[in-house]
């Protein structure tokens, strides 16, 4: 019955999207990394912002048919943006930007967001060192004090011609272990697929102190 389901899922999605999101279907074939940052990564980051007064704000770069529920599963007012007009769908309808992740700034004012999720954007099309280092800056300029950015990517030789951590603005950043149960060091693997924690630099406040 599962494989039904899911298989349905599948078809809603490739027919109508709108159809498939407002019946509240959840894209089914789920990678390991998915997984991951569904559960572990967004567990972690409702637990160290999601009791904010005023609310914690979050935003995630990259939608598509597999992370539109994601604003639910978190727990702070998630903004979402996405180069491709198409993929608004997937976006928080309230809360969605058609841009470039290169072009932050001209989208949100400084120090906006507590958290910033950039996920399959490097290896994915955004492809160039210096895309990576425009994506790095401006994150590390839209995030508060000590704000976290979860960055995922694939930059592996069939990916792009670059290592993220030799990126010039990789240095705005502090790589941060998280304080989740069974796991040790700011960078996780899943086959080509890469997590790191990073966080901006300041003196403010830890995020031990947000949760």
């Amino acid at each position: 019955m599962k494989k039904i389901l899911n298989k349905l899922s599948t078809i809603a999605f490739k027919l109508s999207p709108h159809l498939a999101v407002r019946l509240g279907l959840e894209f089914p074939r789920k990678s390991r990394n998915r997984i991951f940052l569904e559960n572990t990564i967004f567990q972690y980051i409702n637990q160290c912002f999601g009791t904010l007064n005023p609310r914690g704000a979050c935003l995630f770069i990259g939608t598509d048919k597999r992370a539109w529920h994601y604003p639910k599963k978190l727990d702070l007012v998630v903004h979402t943006l996405d180069i491709e007009k198409k993929k608004a769908i997937y976006g928080n309808a309230q809360h969605h930007i058609v841009g470039s992740a290169t072009e932050l700034g001209r989208y949100y004012d400084p120090e906006s967001f507590d958290v910033i999720i950039a996920n399959g954007l490097i290896g994915f099309g955004m492809n160039l060192p210096e895309q990576c280092d425009q994506l790095l800056e401006g994150a590390c300029a839209l995030l508060k004090a000590d704000g976290l950015l979860v960055l995922g990517y694939n930059d592996g030789p069939d990916f792009v011609n670059f290592k993220v951590k030799d990126s010039a603005n990789y240095t705005l950043f502090a790589e941060h272990e998280p304080n989740i149960p069974g796991l040790i060091g700011s960078t996780f693997e899943f086959g080509n697929h890469t997590y790191v924690f990073l966080k901006k630099h300041s003196a403010r406040h830890t995020l031990s102190q947000s949760g």
